[in-house]
């Protein structure tokens, strides 16, 4: 089984809404969290927080997957920015369907490329345009 921890990291609330609405379907997770980018907040502080987030995450034999909302916003810049210091995984475009599915099989699936590329394609998949022709299938 693999041992992995889940960072969302976001501007704003967004992240943290994020998994207490996927915690109200999937019920409390472990090593999941959220990181939000505040107006009043410095992006270097941010930076330090998700270091040291991922840095205990390292010490205690965790891989790290980081979720982030929009690629080359500050979020996504920090996370960048660990990729120096640490072995972890990037995906951009955070939404509902990624975290469940990511939820759904962090612990089980072995591979991590392989984990990634399924949520990818979850989180894709899940994205429809509705409108009234939708109703007449």
């Amino acid at each position: 089984m693999a041992k992995r921890a889940i960072l969302v990291i976001t501007h704003g609330e967004f992240g943290k809404e994020l998994i207490k609405s996927a915690e109200m379907i999937m019920g409390p997770q472990e090593n999941l969290c959220a990181l939000a980018l505040k107006p009043s907040a410095s992006v270097d502080d941010l930076r330090e927080e998700a270091s040291a987030l991922v840095a205990e995450n390292e010490k205690r034999g965790l891989e790290t997957v980081i979720l982030v909302d929009l690629l080359g916003g500050s979020p996504s810049n920090v996370s960048l920015s660990l990729l120096s210091k640490f072995d972890l995984h990037i995906l951009t475009g955070v939404n509902m369907p990624m975290l469940i599915e990511l939820l759904t099989l962090f612990q089980s699936e072995e591979d991590t490329t392989k984990l990634i590329e399924t949520v990818r394609g979850t989180s894709v998949a899940g994205i429809y345009h509705l409108n009234r022709s939708f109703l007449k299938k």
